[in-house]
């Protein structure tokens, strides 16, 4: 079981956790990761309707074009199994990261304002500084590796629309650059509380893809469905296909930034439930549908099994913007991280 610096067990249920030390209340103590409130910081915080959405924007993105791939993998029923219990296994496991900032705000108070790095002072407080410093180097490497991805993803798909369909000609190096210069600005809003409309957009971006896609599999349905076959069921594959799946569902790691500006932490759960189900809403009728009507033949992305050229690039380019929208939300707890580093203090848009 966890325990603080004291020796006493994080759980709930504890009336007056300072009662027998009070020296645990100082800000002083905590200030290496935490900075005072302000009214600014209370106007900012998120319904936990937002937080929601924040989850399926941060989970959702490559995992609607790669989930009906890994139905082809591990076939339908074993497709069907790997998502509901991957998906049951990550809502408790973010549920409990809720928890776990609920019970840290209870017993220090301090947690209460806004802190910059909260997923590995969860760390430092179960298990130590050599934890905390292994956890915020593990969250820097995995986020700004997916950060980079989305801007090459996005750039990569941008850069042909404008080819193909405006005659722009554009190196992809340079679409990098021009994208990065748009995004810049997004990234030095201060936490999630402050750039929930871009999460918003993000969200509608998604379903707009998905909607892209379903229609296209529908126009297609007719011609595909008569000649379809399936792949015998093999384990080795099936097992492959399951890092698609811890893929797709995947997204801890901003979780303690959203719940730490929620207006009522304790909601946080309420967001698990409904973002996780919405994310399931979004995945398991595409890929039942998608592997149904084309089987063994799908190609690596969905998108690219479309017949319709239109469809193909308008879902695409609901996904790029995808990326570059989540790419804001993503980047945050490392640019928090690194301001914390250096001691940056709240100035401008921060």
């Amino acid at each position: 079981m966890a325990a603080d610096g004291a020796g006493k067990p994080l759980m709930l249920g504890v009336s007056n956790p300072f009662a027998e030390n009070p020296s645990m209340m100082t800000l002083a103590q905590y200030q290496d990761s935490c900075i005072p409130v302000s009214m600014e910081f209370a106007k900012s915080k998120m319904h936990w309707i937002i937080a929601a959405i924040f989850l399926v924007a941060d989970m959702v993105g490559g995992g609607v074009v790669a989930m009906p791939v890994a139905f082809k993998q591990s076939g339908m029923i074993c497709g069907c199994v790997f998502m509901l219990v991957i998906c049951v296994m990550f809502e408790y496991t973010g549920w409990e990261l809720g928890e776990v900032w609920v019970i840290m705000q209870q017993r220090w108070p301090v947690y209460k304002q806004h802190c910059r790095k909260p997923f590995p002072e969860m760390a430092k407080k179960a298990m130590g500084t050599t934890a905390q410093r292994l956890t915020s180097l593990a969250i820097l490497i995995t986020l700004f590796g997916i950060s980079v991805v989305y801007l090459l993803l996005s750039a990569n798909i941008i850069h042909y629309f404008l080819a193909d369909y405006l005659y722009i000609n554009i190196s992809v190096c340079g679409t990098i650059f021009l994208l990065t210069l748009i995004v810049a600005p997004f990234t030095l809003l201060k936490s999630p509380g402050d750039f929930w409309l871009v999460v918003v957009f993000a969200m509608v971006t998604t379903v707009l893809s998905v909607v892209l896609i379903i229609y296209g599999v529908f126009l297609d349905h007719g011609a595909c469905l008569p000649e379809v076959k399936y792949q015998e069921f093999e384990p080795g594959s099936a097992l492959l296909a399951m890092g698609t799946f811890l893929f797709a569902f995947s997204g801890h790691y901003v979780f303690p930034t959203i719940v730490n500006d929620m207006r009522h932490p304790k909601k946080f759960k309420l967001s698990i439930i409904w973002g996780f189900l919405s994310v399931l809403l979004l995945y398991m009728p595409l890929s039942i549908y998608a592997y149904w009507v084309y089987g063994d033949s799908m190609e690596k992305s969905v998108i690219y099994s479309v017949q319709t050229r239109e469809l193909q690039f308008g879902a695409n380019l609901m996904i790029a913007a995808h990326c570059i929208l989540t790419l804001v939300i993503v980047i945050n707890p490392v640019n928090q991280e690194i301001e914390e580093y250096f001691q940056v203090k709240h100035i401008a848009l921060r």
